[in-house]
């Protein structure tokens, strides 16, 4: 119970960070605050592992730490780089909900990932369970036929996808890496550290030293922020939960996201539009399939 319940805190925040990503991003000047968010995650899980770590510096010099330490990195270059950009370029253009609705092909893609490094075979509950979830969110991401696409979707919708990938990827090497050094904190610090310094090699890279340095950080302000936050409870409570359960059965729960975005886009933000109904509808079986998995 303890590592669905934070999956499904996961799965809360990042419902709002997807509404929030989409409200900064008419006035975004740089990357929308994409690498603070990096950076803010590097800080809060250093300071939970200095605070409460259950794995020392001295761990991670032997040979096991020091695997531990190259997976951990690898899945923070999926998550933070090309999970977590994907996601904001993707959000940006085709709003959250959408955004969200393709981010939760995660689970999808997690099951042959899994199943090959971690060899986790789910059983009959998570698979239907997992299916209902799907369904609900499929029922409520239905888009009318006469709806012209809007530039850029094709896009926005490539870009979800890639995210979902590298998400189911980057679950699976924090599995990998938390049988080695048991440290969720210790795990999100490593692979935000390695994320941020990607990203800022990067821009800096392609745009130069000062140019990139000001692409990156000219989103400082109140929404960048509290996206960053969001992002940052996501990861985190992400990490620990495949402490204590599996990777499918947090990516199944993650599915929930896109419903989380859709409530906060109604009640709170109204950035887009939503379907009551069919959200209702979504949201009944949304609940019975999480049940299905978490009891």
């Amino acid at each position: 119970m303890t590592g669905e319940a934070l999956a499904l805190g996961a799965a809360l925040a990042y419902g709002l960070a997807g509404v929030l990503i989409v409200r900064g991003t008419a006035t975004a000047r740089g990357d929308n605050g994409a690498f603070l968010s990096v950076v803010m995650t590097a800080v809060v899980s250093g300071l939970l592992w200095l605070g409460w770590g259950s794995v020392g510096l001295a761990d991670m010099a032997a040979p096991g730490g020091l695997w531990a330490v190259a997976v951990f990195a690898l899945a923070g270059v999926m998550a933070n780089v090309f999970g977590r950009q994907s996601m904001y370029r993707a959000t940006g253009r085709i709003g959250a909900v959408r955004a969200g609705l393709l981010r939760r092909l995660t689970p999808l893609f997690a099951l042959p990932c899994a199943f090959v490094i971690l060899g986790e075979v789910p059983d009959l509950r998570t698979i239907v369970g997992g299916a209902i979830v799907l369904g609900g969110v499929v029922i409520y991401m239905r888009v009318p036929e006469m709806a012209p696409p809007a530039p850029g979707t094709r896009v926005g919708m490539a870009l979800g996808i890639l995210s979902a990938l590298a998400y189911a990827l980057a679950y699976t090497f924090r599995g990998v890496g938390l049988e080695a050094a048991p440290d969720a904190a210790l795990g999100t610090c490593i692979g935000a550290l390695v994320g941020a310094g990607w990203i800022l090699v990067q821009a800096m890279g392609g745009k130069g030293v000062r140019r990139g340095w000001q692409f990156l950080t000219a989103d400082r302000g109140s929404r960048p922020l509290q996206a960053a936050l969001a992002l940052t409870a996501g990861q985190v409570l992400q990490f620990y939960a495949l402490r204590y359960t599996t990777v499918l059965s947090v990516a199944v729960l993650g599915t929930l996201e896109v419903l989380f975005s859709a409530l906060f886009a109604w009640l709170i933000i109204r950035s887009e539009p939503v379907a009551i109904t069919r959200l209702i509808v979504a949201s009944a079986m949304a609940m019975a399939g999480t049940a299905l998995v978490v009891l």
